[in-house]
């Protein structure tokens, strides 16, 4: 990204988070805690535990990308 001077760069990136952010706050306007922590402890805890033990394997076995 050497065409693109970094503070377009960082501005564009700042943006497209902020953007995201409020496009999830709209769409999902009632999210209680409970249906927080259900996600969590259901989906993302255990996506993380995965993530975690195939990275794990990645640098045990040498396979550095």
């Amino acid at each position: 990204m050497d065409c693109i001077p970094g503070f377009i760069w960082f501005f564009a990136k700042a943006f497209f988070v902020v953007f995201l952010l409020m496009w999830v706050k709209w769409t999902f306007p009632r999210l209680r805690i409970d249906q927080i922590l259900s996600l969590e402890w259901k989906y993302l805890v255990p996506i993380s535990m995965v993530n975690l033990l195939l990275m794990a394997c990645c640098v045990a076995f040498g396979f550095h990308f």
